[in-house]
């Protein structure tokens, strides 16, 4: 019989949910970390750099296990986000309210959730190299998702329908090629992609572009 043994990863991270259960995050330093689960602060800092790190791989590995690397669209992304940060909430509460002094306006969560919102539902056609204003007003797109979502972690003011209605409303024209909805069909997709392109390239066909489309969004 094969015996299953925590990884110290693992361990670590059981070590700080359950710390954070108790205290507030700002107030766990790594040998409480450490020595909560009967490790040394070298064995800590041979697999993270600080708290802040294990943190970010907490949430990575979560999202990583619950939602996978397949991409999505923006409410099916949403609604398994919020699944994940509700159903610990009060860690992740724990973990917004109190790094605001190392990280000032979530900046954290920012710095782990744009990269997997955009890897996620940014079509594949984002590889036709946006211009720097329309990649500038994906960021900020991106970043206000992030900080709504935070935002219902902590107050739980608006409902999950609220949020995807204010998602879907708030998609700049602009951005309508490269973020993907439930609401826009596949055809309707490909003309916006299609369009997206050909405005780029003024020496590129409208048939010749909509074949490449084609070709990145069955893959």
């Amino acid at each position: 019989m094969t015996i299953l043994r925590k990884t110290p990863k693992q361990l670590l991270t059981e070590s700080l949910k359950e710390l954070a259960s108790k205290n507030t995050i700002n107030k766990i330093c790594v040998t409480d970390i450490a020595r909560n689960c009967s490790m040394s602060n070298s064995n800590f800092y041979h697999h993270f750099a600080d708290k802040y790190e294990l943190i970010a791989y907490i949430m990575n590995n979560e999202i990583d296990e619950k939602i996978g690397y397949e991409a999505m669209n923006l409410q099916t992304f949403v609604e398994q986000m919020l699944d994940i940060l509700e159903a610990d909430n009060a860690f992740y509460s724990n973990v917004l309210s109190n790094t605001l002094f190392e990280y000032p306006n979530h900046a954290f969560f920012h710095e782990t959730l744009d990269p997997k919102i955009k890897d996620l539902i940014v079509t594949n056609c984002i590889v036709m190299n946006l211009d720097n204003k329309t990649d500038l007003l994906l960021h900020v797109y991106l970043a206000g998702i992030t900080a709504a979502m935070c935002s219902h972690v902590i107050n739980h003011r608006r409902s999950r329908e609220d949020l995807m209605d204010a998602f879907m409303i708030a998609i700049p024209d602009k951005l309508l090629p490269y973020v993907r909805t439930e609401n826009v069909p596949a055809q309707e997709f490909l003309v916006y992609a299609v369009y997206a392109i050909y405005i780029k390239d003024s020496q590129i066909t409208l048939t010749s572009a909509s074949s490449a489309v084609r070709k990145i969004h069955e893959k």
